[in-house]
């Protein structure tokens, strides 16, 4: 894996971003985002939704799914609406537990981006539905990226993955992609004038340049398995302790984030 630019901590960065998101060019950027997941989100179903970032207010107002929670990226304190705090190459999650899970710019900033997608993997049931957000390198924000004096501010210093690369990296974890979406077609600039008055280049990117959009929505559904299970010629050992609960009922989630979606559901 290549060298990526030094970045801040995991605290400074989602701080970090906060801020970066709060200027010009990221809340335009935030606004297209939100717009794309206002659309994908009433289409997935389930019973537990998992937002890994901290950035900005909860992504997933639109889900129709009951149990919602935040998680923030390392043992970040400050981030008052955050169920928990954990690493997202360790989900403190069961196995085939989420129904969705999303990923807000994490893959960008994280030190091994493909464990990121083998959590989300493993922690997804089957036909559950993984959503990327991300930067595209291939763009004028990548360009900025690559010129800015800078290079270890963010959002300038995480390590953009090129949709190619996220596509195969999800077909070999066993991923279909649903769908992808390209956003932000406006030059990386911290203006609001100008970002403003440039707003009708967002729909003629989408027609005429598709593969520039600075950022990125991708949505990928796990596979069901289809393995045929082969009958054992010799006969299983009968079992020497009783009255064990049944694994797929135990709490698919640590305490804290199991009170966090009941106390939702109560509210």
């Amino acid at each position: 894996m290549r060298s990526r630019v030094p970045c801040p901590g995991d605290q400074a960065i989602e701080r970090h971003l906060r801020e970066w998101y709060q200027r010009p060019m990221g809340r335009t950027l935030s606004r297209a985002e939100q717009a794309h997941l206002d659309d994908i989100l009433p289409n997935l179903f389930g019973y537990h939704l998992l937002q890994v970032g901290s950035i900005g207010d909860r992504l997933f107002a639109a889900s129709r799914i009951l149990h919602r929670a935040v998680m923030a990226i390392g043992a970040n304190q400050d981030v008052s609406d955050a169920a928990l705090c954990a690493e997202p190459e360790r989900l403190p999650i069961s196995g085939d537990s989420l129904d969705a899970l999303i990923l807000y710019h994490t893959l960008e900033f994280a030190q091994d981006p493909h464990q990121v997608l083998r959590e989300a993997e493993r922690t997804l049931v089957p036909e559950g539905h993984v959503v990327v957000l991300g930067f595209n390198p291939r763009s004028p924000m990548g360009v900025r990226r690559m010129l800015h004096r800078r290079r270890n501010a963010v959002p300038w210093c995480g390590r953009f993955l090129s949709l190619p690369r996220l596509r195969d990296w999800l077909r070999l974890l066993g991923f279909d992609v649903v769908s992808c979406h390209r956003l932000f077609f406006l030059p990386p600039v911290q203006r609001a004038r100008l970002l403003e008055r440039l707003g009708f280049l967002e729909s003629w990117g989408r027609r005429w340049w598709p593969f520039m959009g600075g950022a990125y929505v991708l949505v990928g559904r796990k596979k069901v398995s289809t393995l045929t299970p082969i009958k054992p010629r010799w006969r299983p050992r009968r079992s020497i302790v009783s009255g064990l609960a049944d694994p797929a009922s135990q709490n698919f989630l640590r305490s804290g984030v199991l009170r966090e979606w009941e106390s939702n559901e109560q509210g």
